[in-house]
């Protein structure tokens, strides 16, 4: 444990200095954020322009380069010193060298960027582009990742978060404690009102209350952990320890409603999800210029399909060519997104052709 005490402290340390040093005044530090009453807070330069992140990124590595760059340009800088964030602001900074030599700075170990078509500091039309680019969000858990486990959940320093079998979610209770707590430490905030979810997480955030009286954060009605082993960002050391540990996926279904459709079916994010009539369980008849219209909701294993909580029904995929993601089925029916839907909510794709109709649960 000396060893471990040693190291948070190490990285405590660490992340103090990222975030203070070197000791600007709160305008003039390169990230800050700000708020929308559709996102609420996200990152911006010093400028107040818009920062984003790229799904298709990897840990300190950025996948956006040629004809993508010009669209989304990266945040650089001349060193890692200047890659410095307002008081306040929740997470680890860095940088990650690009193929052309510059350095973009990462936030949490992902790159960002600009989006060519914002003009305007409060501008934020990257975000949702093409289902892949998000405005980037402090939280106190949001979405991360590692290529051999693919999407979870990570803490606001972009640490790996776990939820642990014996614990009953919804209880309000955890079953971790002494030993266990040292080994698993648990996600804490001083209030319920600072719990943040971070974008396109659709599950509930909560809090249950300790013994020693601290809050600990929830999500989906279980309790939020760390382990004590894992060091760096992307690490998972505590996977399936004990076979009673695991890390936690977040939801890539949810619910949506409107007065005239009631309930469907939905992305994470909010996007409509159909079925197609002449399709057939387990069979997508849908090719072609078909699937530029209706494209394929997909996921990219079946470890990584998850429903929204109390969501009835038969999930399955639909395997196509090896390494390509797998098509999403409910109740055998194979799942598709409308190319004319934009924003929460947008249902266009319904009754098209008399053989397009929104997902019901």
């Amino acid at each position: 444990m000396r060893s471990y005490r040693r190291r948070l402290t190490v990285c405590l340390l660490a992340f103090i200095l990222v975030l203070a040093a070197p000791a600007l005044a709160q305008e003039d530090a390169l990230i800050q954020v700000s708020e929308s009453d559709t996102l609420g807070p996200y990152l911006t330069d010093a400028e107040g322009m818009t920062l984003y992140t790229f799904d298709r990124d990897a840990l300190g590595v950025s996948n956006c380069y040629e004809q993508c760059a010009e669209n989304w340009p990266a945040l650089t800088v001349e060193s890692a010193d200047a890659a410095t964030a307002a008081e306040g602001v929740p997470g680890v900074l860095g940088t990650a060298e690009r193929t052309d030599g510059t350095l973009q700075v990462t936030y949490n170990g992902l790159p960002l960027y600009y989006w060519a078509r914002d003009e305007a500091p409060g501008d934020t039309t990257g975000h949702r582009v093409g289902r892949v680019w998000w405005v980037a969000t402090p939280a106190t858990f949001s979405i991360g990742g590692n290529e051999e486990l693919g999407r979870f959940l990570v803490g606001p320093t972009g640490m790996t978060l776990y939820k642990f079998d014996n614990d009953v979610p919804g209880s309000g209770e955890s079953a971790c404690y002494e030993q266990c707590a040292e080994n698993w430490p648990a996600l804490t905030v001083e209030s319920a009102d600072d719990v943040l979810a971070g974008v396109n997480l659709p599950g509930e955030a909560g809090t249950i209350e300790r013994t020693d009286g601290t809050l600990q954060v929830t999500y989906n009605g279980s309790p939020l952990y760390y382990w004590y082993e894992d060091e760096a960002i992307g690490d998972t050391n505590g996977q399936g320890v004990g076979d009673v540990w695991w890390v936690v996926k977040p939801e890539v279904v949810a619910l949506g409603s409107t007065d005239a459709l009631g309930d469907f079916l939905t992305t994470a994010d909010g996007r409509t999800l159909y079925t197609f009539a002449n399709d057939e369980p387990g069979v997508s008849n849908c090719t072609g210029d078909c699937l530029e219209a209706w494209p394929a909701f997909t996921v990219p294993s079946e470890e990584a399909l998850v429903a929204v909580a109390g969501l009835e029904g038969e999930w399955g995929v639909i395997a196509g060519d090896e390494g390509a993601p797998l098509h999403v089925t409910y109740n055998g029916m194979p799942l598709y997104l409308y190319a004319e839907d934009f924003l929460p909510g947008d249902t266009f794709g319904q009754g098209l052709g008399d053989v397009w109709f929104v997902a019901a649960p």
